[in-house]
């Protein structure tokens, strides 16, 4: 599996924010979508960050 090229690492009012605008869906698809990305990324995520492979396939892109 190729190294990481960056490693997003959320703190908790980060990971808040990016929920909340997920969760309103008030904002542009592209600025949600990337949330989401981030959130999946997170490695301080209870499961750890996704890889990319995995991150897409949810995602579907």
């Amino acid at each position: 599996m190729p190294k990481k090229k960056y490693i997003v690492s959320l703190t908790s009012e980060k990971k808040a924010y990016l929920e909340r605008l997920v969760a309103t869906g008030k904002n542009s698809a592209y600025k949600i979508n990337h949330a989401r990305v981030l959130l999946l990324a997170d490695t301080n995520h209870e499961e750890g960050g996704w890889i990319d492979q995995a991150i897409a396939s949810v995602l579907n892109y």
